[in-house]
């Protein structure tokens, strides 16, 4: 605000908010954000991994292998609606306000997520494709972790994003 005054001409002077040359010597530093990375598998173990999954047969599994298959995030597959996909061009564009970057994102569809996404159509009870038990509502964000726990695995669904990172460095180009 104070910027913006002095960029119209309404006061002059430094801001004295500002971190440098002010405040930075007055208020302790910052501390320095860390971040972690999301528990991922190895892609080696991806396979043999969605193999297992696939005898689930549960909405939340099939929410999960629908993760790992398009390589997005948790959050853009369990809010999916139907109107997102073109099953004829096998094609998913998801909006840009559903999108962490705020950009349009279109996913081609391999075989499996057709195969998968015809089988939710056949039971559909929402625009939701990955419906939760409530009407109306999505599947819960942490129905694909409860899948992971319940096989025993100490990885996140969004680890398998890096799994995906990881394949495609090491074996494309």
């Amino acid at each position: 605000i104070l910027n913006a005054a002095r960029a119209k001409g309404l006061r002059q002077g430094d801001n004295p908010a500002a971190w440098r040359g002010h405040l930075e010597s007055l208020l302790p530093k910052r501390p320095k954000i860390e971040r972690s990375h999301h528990a991922a598998m190895a892609y080696a173990d991806v396979p043999s991994f969605i193999a297992r999954l696939r005898t689930q047969e549960t909405i939340s599994s099939l929410a999960l292998e629908s993760v790992i298959l398009t390589a997005t995030r948790t959050n853009e597959v369990l809010n999916a609606e139907w109107t997102e996909f073109d099953l004829d061009k096998r094609l998913w564009v998801i909006p840009a306000r559903r999108m962490k970057g705020g950009r349009v994102h279109r996913v081609p569809l391999c075989d499996r997520t057709l195969e998968i996404l015809q089988k939710l159509n056949a039971i559909r009870t929402s625009n939701y494709v990955f419906f939760g038990q409530r009407p109306g509502k999505p599947l819960s964000h942490i129905a694909c972790q409860k899948v992971l726990s319940r096989m025993n695995e100490k990885v996140t669904a969004h680890g398998f994003r890096s799994s995906f990172r990881d394949w495609a460095g090491d074996e494309t180009h």
